[in-house]
């Protein structure tokens, strides 16, 4: 017959093993060095991970922003198929003295038909300038496709996809994020792109080609003091400067390396920052007869 002795008050000798048991697996747990440890690895796999992941996000922004000035350029192309040209850059520009109560509508405003946006282009009222009340609800109006996604560094007077408030207290005109080319700085004869002041310009007259000459470039994060809006028709610019040193009226973005582009074939570039600028004047211009853009990976 199995006895148990009293040991001390509470406890047997029978019940000793089951109590030390009980203490083994209370012990049986993470020591501060070992949770220390796993917290580094984990540190360690989310700091190499993380960089992945924003990788993947500016690559399917980048690739929304191509799919936008693709949708441009068909929109260029439909407008010339329907039109004869291209659509006029600024229709009526204004000038403090020779014209100062000029409607300055915009190339991007034309092409509203050709981008499925014919009920906003209907609200449109063509015989008053951009910035009326009459144009306030359609120029206020949010356009995806004028936006890139990647756009973070806005200039003052821009906030998120509109312009800072108006001092007239009428709506935030609607921002956009590509410019037209008007064509390249300090070349001979000046006007030398494809969407101009007043003035429109067929597929015939692009000498160069429509595969070397760019219709509509990045130009994102302008506010309302630089000609930012979409319905603006001074939403075209000369090129003067290398790509993304300059946010107002010159190529910019925040795609790492350059911006993107899209040619007068419809077809979409990405035009690296270290570019040379011969080569970015000589894709800027209509018939510059520059035969040295075709040997040259841009």
């Amino acid at each position: 017959m199995r006895q148990s002795f009293p040991l001390r008050k509470g406890f047997t000798l029978v019940e000793l093993p089951e109590v030390c048991n009980v203490t083994r697996k209370r012990l049986a747990a993470f020591t501060i060095v070992e949770l220390l440890a796993v917290i580094a690895i984990i540190g360690l796999l989310v700091s190499l991970l993380l960089p992945a992941v924003q990788a993947a996000r500016e690559a399917a922004r980048r690739s929304q922003c191509q799919n936008n000035l693709r949708q441009l350029g068909l929109g260029l192309a439909g407008h010339h198929y329907v039109h004869g040209s291209l659509p006029i850059g600024c229709l009526d520009r204004r000038t403090p003295f020779k014209n100062p109560s000029g409607r300055q509508l915009s190339w991007s405003a034309a092409l509203l038909p050709y981008l499925e946006q014919v009920t906003l282009w209907e609200q449109l009222d063509w015989d008053s300038a951009y910035d009326s009340g009459a144009n306030a609800h359609a120029g206020s109006t949010r356009i995806s496709i004028l936006l890139c996604p990647s756009t973070t560094r806005l200039a003052a007077e821009r906030e998120g996809a509109f312009m800072s408030p108006r001092p007239d207290r009428l709506p935030p005109l609607a921002a956009i994020d590509y410019g037209g080319n008007y064509g390249a700085a300090f070349v001979s004869p000046s006007a030398n792109g494809v969407l101009l002041y007043d003035r429109a310009v067929a597929m015939k007259e692009i000498s160069d080609g429509a595969s070397y000459t760019l219709a509509v470039v990045e130009d994102a994060g302008r506010g309302r003091t630089m000609d930012g809006e979409w319905v603006n028709g001074e939403n075209i610019f000369d090129v003067s400067g290398p790509i993304n040193r300059q946010q107002n009226n010159e190529i910019w973005s925040d795609h790492a390396g350059g911006a993107q582009a899209t040619r007068c074939d419809c077809s979409v570039v990405f035009l690296d920052e270290t570019i040379d600028m011969a080569v970015l004047r000589a894709l800027c211009t209509r018939h510059g007869d520059e035969s040295h853009v075709t040997a040259l990976n841009y």
